[in-house]
């Protein structure tokens, strides 16, 4: 779905008009409220770890019926990205009168972040300073440059001014600045392998981040081996919301076993 729809040129260009939201679903509580009255409605039920829909600008209205997923919802790619064009053409952006650039996308903490970057394939940048205002100015010069065709989406980024949140991370204890993370297999853990100097001009930090992003190397996983292997090593990820435990039967008719399945 995501190859053939999400990671489409046209539906990526298209996609600039809009605030793009990924949902953290079981990592958030008050989220994880609105994904059920807006993915749920009135019926009830668990809530689940996907979802599909576009809203108004003030996120109280939906555009389009909430569903699974794109692909529910549009026969491919062409027929989405000229649906998110007319509906475009209905909102005009507010101007302030002077240049800015969109927020930094952040996971809401360096433990999710690395998690996320680790399920994406995708290095993680942690921005850690000692207090806020030295995080928020690396993050606009982040800001600055992640929006360029060459960096769009090659990194999930976190921040944070509590540098015991780097414990996870080899090598990066007690480092400040811009940290270029490689995620474990599991998403438990990192490795720093670029770490970029908070005074970094606009022109080398962009250049330092595609470095890191073209020469990072995914670790590569297969599902069944890797759900496997997590069990074997005892690697279980805590979530801030419980995930409810739903059973479901396969091969239903023939042998009439089932198999238990969290998700």
């Amino acid at each position: 779905m995501d190859r053939s729809f999400l990671s489409d040129e046209n539906t990526i260009k298209a996609s600039r008009d809009f605030v793009c939201i990924r949902t953290v679903t079981y990592e958030d509580k008050t989220e994880a409220i609105f994904l059920k009255s807006t993915f749920m409605g009135r019926t009830g039920g668990d809530l689940r770890n996907f979802g599909f829909c576009i809203l108004s600008p003030d996120g109280k209205r939906q555009l389009r019926r909430s569903n699974r997923g794109p692909n529910f919802a549009y026969a491919n790619s062409r027929e989405m990205a000229a649906d998110l064009r007319q509906i475009a053409k209905q909102y005009s952006a507010k101007t302030t009168g002077k240049e800015s650039n969109p927020a930094l996308p952040q996971m809401k903490s360096v433990r999710l972040g690395i998690n996320v970057a680790s399920c994406d394939g995708l290095p993680s940048v942690v921005v850690a300073g000692r207090d806020q205002s030295e995080v928020d100015r690396l993050n606009q010069k982040l800001s600055a440059v992640i929006w360029s065709q060459e960096l769009a989406g090659r990194f999930i980024y976190a921040s944070t001014t509590n540098l015991n949140d780097l414990n996870i991370v080899a090598g990066a204890r007690g480092k400040t600045g811009i940290l270029v993370i490689k995620p474990d297999a599991f998403g438990m853990k990192g490795e720093l392998i670029g770490a970029i100097d908070a005074d970094v001009s606009k022109e080398n930090l962009k250049s330092s981040l595609a470095f890191a992003a073209d020469k990072f190397i995914r670790n590569s996983k297969s599902h069944g081996i890797h759900v496997r292997d997590g069990r074997r090593t005892g690697q279980i990820w805590e979530t801030e919301v419980p995930v409810p435990d739903r059973t479901r039967s396969f091969n239903r008719g023939t042998n009439g076993q089932g198999r238990r399945s969290r998700k």
